[in-house]
């Protein structure tokens, strides 16, 4: 009943492959620079984001493993709050940005919510950005809803349950839809559930964003 390691949908006429953080076949080492067990599936999410936002703007599928492999070789994978900027600069000077579809201003993490809105309706480009701390998801579109500014998000861990995020959730794209295990504190097997990965949320809350510029 789980999901695997992606799925495939179409959604507003795009092609997209949703890379499911949940699914814990993403084995591939993700450490930090002091050595950790983590993985993709625990700790990639930034990869993740980025794959979906290059899909986003080129219609080209990009494997998540070989941009892990980037990142910890170019100083992406820290613990100083930095490696998220740090990533996208390197992915412009070494010329990988340009493959992903994207340009990059080396201007680090912005709270300018009016310049996000601009940039998502307007179609320059996409963003990276935190729903809640430490979780990095992809935002691909806007719209005005209920006279409500609200915005595209690919989560690659489908927080759409989560205390954190589902109250600003307006509404899912049951294509997207990601089934995984629940198990109590103990490791004890006690069901499924299913979130989604693809969902419309409200504006208001988005915070530390890096602005990502259509080529």
């Amino acid at each position: 009943m789980e999901t695997g390691k992606r799925i495939d949908l179409t959604y507003a006429g795009k092609a997209i492959t949703v890379f499911n953080q949940r699914s814990r076949l993403w084995t591939h080492p993700y450490d930090y620079q002091t050595p950790q067990k983590a993985t993709l599936s625990s700790a990639g999410c930034g990869v993740f984001s980025i794959c979906h936002c290059g899909q986003w703007l080129t219609g080209k599928v990009f494997e998540p493993d070989l941009l892990a492999e980037f990142s910890m070789a170019n100083g992406g994978r820290g613990d100083d709050g930095t490696d998220r900027p740090a990533l996208l600069s390197a992915m412009m000077q070494k010329g990988l940005a340009a493959e992903y579809g994207f340009g990059y201003a080396y201007d680090g993490l912005r709270n300018d919510r009016e310049t996000l809105w601009a940039h998502l309706m307007e179609k320059r480009g996409v963003a990276l950005c935190n729903l809640r701390v430490g979780h990095i998801v992809a935002l691909v579109g806007a719209r005005m809803e209920n006279d409500e500014k609200q915005v595209l998000v690919i989560d690659p861990y489908s927080e759409t349950l989560d205390d954190r995020i589902r109250s600003i959730v307006r509404e899912v794209i049951k294509d997207s839809a990601i089934t995984s295990r629940v198990a109590s504190d103990t490791g004890v097997f006690l069901g499924y559930q299913t979130q989604y990965a693809m969902y419309w949320a409200a504006c208001d809350t988005i915070r530390d964003f890096n602005l990502l510029h259509a080529l």
